[in-house]
């Protein structure tokens, strides 16, 4: 599991909701990581203001061993915490690192910045959900620590279930053994009726969570998103499980989180 920190707050909280997650996901190992850019000289700065790598690097690797002390003994002996900090640009090496890292699933925090609905690093934020290769942890500041897992959302927009990655999302859904909630929404037709493909798709949805506690919902609307926010708090959620699209992902996610929801997203095959 890697968790990317900016050591702030709201980073904290989602490490701590990660932590309480080890055993049920049956993770091992933990790399607490920070991303951060070398102040490069100029004309206009003053020399003495300037840091170079090596000072930034250490102050990272404190602030990481900080997060250590604060993380280890919610995890225990079991789970190494390793710290791993890097100059460079976070979205363009995230899968790199996480493949040297042997990762499985990335960490994140959000929080609101002065009353509005942003993402806790802005544009690096969603430039990494869209970059990922890997499942994604979004934690929302208010999520509440250590409390079960009892209700999954699981979104479906029922385009193609063929492009679902089947192997890693039956590994959260197992590792939680929850009551999945299977909820698709479209917008109101004047027929009120899904066509004769859509109607397979279903078919083939039913088949794919067939061995789960499943509940579906197909519901009409024209917010997508408050549809499922509705149906997920009526059925007091504890996590939502999204596999959207990457031209979706920017409208998606936002809406979610600040609703106070984890969100799991985990990319389409090919995507």
């Amino acid at each position: 599991m890697l968790i990317l920190s900016d050591f702030s707050e709201a980073a904290f909280r989602a490490a701590e909701y990660a932590c309480a997650l080890t055993g049920l996901l049956q993770i091992d190992r933990i790399v607490l990581f920070h991303a951060y850019q070398s102040i490069v000289a100029t004309m206009d700065l003053p020399l003495a203001t300037v840091k170079n790598d090596g000072q930034i690097y250490l102050e990272s690797m404190e602030e990481l061993g900080l997060l250590h002390d604060r993380l280890k003994p919610l995890v225990g002996q079991a789970v190494k915490i390793d710290l791993l900090a890097v100059d460079a640009v976070l979205p363009e090496m995230i899968n790199q690192q996480c493949r040297e890292q042997d990762i499985d699933m990335i960490v994140m925090g959000v929080s609101g910045k002065s009353g509005l609905e942003k993402l806790l690093m802005g544009s690096t934020t969603s430039r990494v959900l869209e970059t990922s290769e890997f499942p994604v942890l979004i934690v929302p500041r208010e999520a509440p620590v250590g409390r079960e897992v009892k209700t999954i959302v699981f979104t479906t927009d029922l385009m193609d279930i063929a492009a679902i990655p089947v192997d890693r999302l039956y590994s959260f859904l197992d590792a939680f053994k929850a009551e999945l909630c299977v909820v698709n929404v479209e917008a109101t037709a004047e027929e009120g009726k899904y066509s004769p493909e859509k109607k397979e798709t279903i078919a083939g949805l039913h088949r794919l969570l067939e061995k789960y506690r499943s509940s579906f919902y197909f519901l009409e609307g024209d917010d997508t998103v408050e549809s499922i926010l509705i149906c997920a708090k009526d059925h007091k959620a504890s996590l939502i499980i999204t596999v959207p699209k990457k031209l979706s992902l920017q409208f998606f996610h936002p809406f979610i989180v600040f609703a106070g929801f984890p969100v799991i997203i985990v990319k389409w095959l090919g995507s």
